[in-house]
């Protein structure tokens, strides 16, 4: 078969291939759309006979759109009715509305009222959201002593969201005694959840050696699994410890630019041919690279200003030329001991 005709029918086999899993997805979306709606329609039902967890995850669906359109207003509708009836978790999504202004006007007053009920009762997320209110002064004064006193309730739990929460305080001495040990403590169990925050909170522990032993290694770990959550400020972190690299790879790189750059244009030696052009550029290359990277480092770890981006575009330029230097000068010789080798065998 000619390649080109090889070509069309790869090309052919993967077009339908992609009509194909387009197909099945399309068939998995519908199913589970019909699935949520026939849930909102006995969840309706049950509502409607006064059955309290049926109001509640009917008012799930009208706040998450699930099997029903999005309705705010119809959300906080079942909320209140479920709420009424003291469940627990309708009392705290109920709050949740009003401190949001969720179908709503937003009243402290009311978001305070409900999750208080719910936090009385031991409801995590209440106490948590409950050591917020207090924190910020929503509806209540604020108090970080008692904002501690209910986050501390609801870490106690093991909630993460309480835990990264109360960690903050311990670091900053708010509400509590300042105590990076218990800090880190806090920050771990929550990273192991996978808080994002705390997985944040616990590098950068790491990284100035805050209640845990200063360990740079262990810190990108963290930064790193929270950068790859979306998390702005361990991307910051991880590019000021990546100053560190940068000297490092400037120190590296240097030396092996300059032995490659003068290798062939010392005094009295002339440049005799492509091979030895090929290595004084990738010499003038390394040299070029290793200069970003000492300016990288000199600069604020990575922090360029208004020039990072472009920064960044030339040294990665510049590596890809040098990466297809180093292809070209690998390759002729593969070739020649290609050569080598057939020459024997005959």
């Amino acid at each position: 078969m000619k390649p080109s005709r090889k070509i069309g029918v790869s090309l052919a086999i993967v077009v339908l291939s992609g009509v194909a899993a387009i197909g099945v997805v399309q068939r998995q979306k519908a199913i589970q759309r019909r699935r949520f709606s026939d849930a909102a329609e006995r969840c309706r039902r049950l509502a409607g006979e006064g059955d309290v967890n049926g109001e509640f995850e009917l008012a799930r669906m009208y706040s998450r759109g699930k099997g029903v359109r999005q309705d705010y207003s119809e959300a906080l509708h079942w909320y209140r009715k479920a709420a009424e009836q003291g469940q627990i978790k309708a009392q705290f999504a109920l709050g949740e509305m009003y401190l949001r202004g969720q179908g709503v006007p937003a009243d402290y007053g009311e978001a305070l009222r409900w999750t208080q009920k719910a936090a009385e009762q031991n409801d995590p997320k209440a106490e948590a959201a409950l050591g917020y209110m207090y924190y910020n002064g929503k509806g209540v004064p604020q108090d970080y002593f008692e904002a501690a006193r209910w986050y501390g309730k609801a870490a106690g739990q093991g909630y993460s969201l309480a835990q990264q929460s109360l960690a903050y305080m311990y670091c900053n001495g708010q509400g509590v005694l300042k105590d990076y040990a218990e800090a880190a403590i806090l920050y771990r169990n929550a990273a192991e959840q996978g808080d994002a925050v705390a997985e944040e909170g616990l590098g950068y522990m790491y990284a100035t050696g805050r209640g845990v032993p200063l360990d740079r290694g262990r810190a990108i770990v963290w930064y790193f699994k929270a950068a790859a959550k979306g998390d702005v400020r361990a991307r910051h972190a991880l590019e000021s410890l990546g100053g560190d690299f940068e000297l490092l790879t400037a120190l590296i790189v240097f030396p092996v630019g300059l032995l490659f750059l003068f290798q062939f244009v010392l005094p009295g030696r002339n440049l005799r041919n492509t091979r030895q052009a090929a290595i004084t550029g990738l010499g003038a290359i390394f040299l070029v690279s290793a200069g970003l990277s000492l300016y990288a480092f000199a600069t604020d770890n990575l922090r360029y200003s208004l020039h990072r981006d472009e920064f960044h575009l030339a040294r990665f330029l510049l590596n890809g030329i040098a990466i297809l230097i180093i292809i070209a000068l690998i390759q002729p010789k593969k070739k020649h001991n290609g050569n080598l080798r057939t020459t024997e065998r005959r």
